[in-house]
C-alpha cells in the first residue's frame, strides 16, 4: 500500500469537507497518541498550520509522557497547542459517587473533553476534527458523544495499522509512533490490555471479514473460534455508536435517508 497516496487522499477529502462548512478553524483534541497525531497531520496539510488549533486536555492522573509527546507534535507540525486541565470539570461529576468504575470515569473525562472542543470550535468559528480509526469504530472502542463525536472524522476509513502507515510519512515524532497505544484514562492503561486483543489480531480479522469477505467457517480455520465469535458480537453490539440517532418512520411521503448530494447538486 502506498501510504503517500492514502495520506494525500485524506488531506484532499478533509479539505473539501472543511470548505463546505464555511468554518475558519479546525479544532482537534491532542492526546499525545498516534490517532490524534495522524488526524492533526492531515488537518495541517489540508488547511495550513495557522488554521489548526490543538488542545491537550489532561486529567490529574494523565501521564507526563503524553504532555511531552503532545508538545513534540505541536513543534513538529508547527500548530498552536493549548492546555486545558479538565480535572475540576470531571471531578464535579466523579466526586461523591460510590464505587464508580474506571470505565465510568473514563467516559466522564472523554465527554468533558468533547464539551471543551465544541466550545472552542464555537469560540473560533471552527469545527471539530475527529480522530477515531476504523478499528475502534467497528469495535465501539470509544465513548459515545465523547471521543467519537466530531464534525469531520479524518481517520474513519483506516484500520489501526493504516494509521501507523500514514504516520510514518507525515512528520509525526517517532516517540508517538513507537509507544503502546493508550487512552491515558488511568495509570498503566493500554488499549490492547483493555480490549483483550492485539491490534494486529483485530485488524487482520476485521480486514478478513470486511475486505476479504471470509465466511465464519473460513475465519474459524484461521483464528481461534471464541475470538471470532467475541469480536463479531462486539461489532454488532456496538453498531449504534456508528450512526446518528435512529429516526422513527412517519409514513409521510417517501422519506428516505438524508442525502446531502440532493442539496449539493442544487448549488451547481
Amino acid at each position: 500500500m502506498d501510504y503517500n497516496i492514502v495520506f494525500n487522499s485524506l488531506v484532499s477529502s478533509l479539505k473539501d469537507a472543511f470548505e463546505k462548512t464555511g468554518a475558519k478553524k479546525a479544532v482537534i483534541g491532542i492526546s499525545g497518541g498516534i490517532d490524534s497525531a495522524a488526524a492533526c497531520a492531515c488537518a495541517v496539510k489540508a488547511l495550513g498550520n495557522d488554521n489548526v488549533l490543538g488542545y491537550y486536555m489532561p486529567y490529574k492522573t494523565s501521564s507526563e509522557e503524553s504532555l511531552i509527546d503532545a508538545k513534540k507534535l505541536s513543534q513538529s507540525l508547527d500548530f498552536k497547542l493549548e492546555i486545558i486541565d479538565i480535572t475540576k470539570m470531571a471531578d464535579a461529576f466523579i466526586e461523591g459517587k460510590d464505587n464508580i468504575t474506571p470505565l465510568r470515569k473514563g467516559n466522564i473525562m472523554a465527554r468533558c473533553r468533547m464539551i471543551c472542543l465544541f466550545d472552542k470550535a464555537a469560540e473560533h468559528s471552527g469545527i471539530v476534527i475527529g480522530t477515531s480509526n476504523r478499528t475502534e469504530l467497528l469495535l465501539g472502542y470509544g465513548t459515545w458523544y465523547g471521543d467519537t463525536a466530531s464534525s469531520i472524522n479524518a481517520l474513519g476509513e483506516l484500520y489501526k495499522r493504516e494509521v501507523y502507515g500514514i504516520s510514518r510519512i507525515s512528520g509525526i515524532p517517532e516517540s508517538i509512533i513507537t509507544k503502546a497505544p493508550t487512552a491515558d484514562l488511568w495509570q498503566g492503561q493500554t488499549d490492547e490490555a483493555e480490549l483483550g486483543y492485539t491490534y494486529e489480531l483485530l485488524d487482520n480479522m476485521l480486514y478478513d471479514i470486511e475486505q476479504n469477505n471470509m465466511t465464519k467457517d473460513e475465519l474459524y480455520k484461521k483464528y481461534n473460534q471464541d475470538d471470532v465469535d467475541n469480536i463479531i458480537k462486539r461489532v454488532i453490539r456496538n453498531s449504534f455508536k456508528r450512526s446518528t440517532p435512529f429516526i422513527c418512520e412517519s409514513k409521510i411521503d417517501n422519506r428516505n435517508k438524508i442525502n446531502e448530494n440532493q442539496f449539493l447538486k442544487l448549488e451547481k
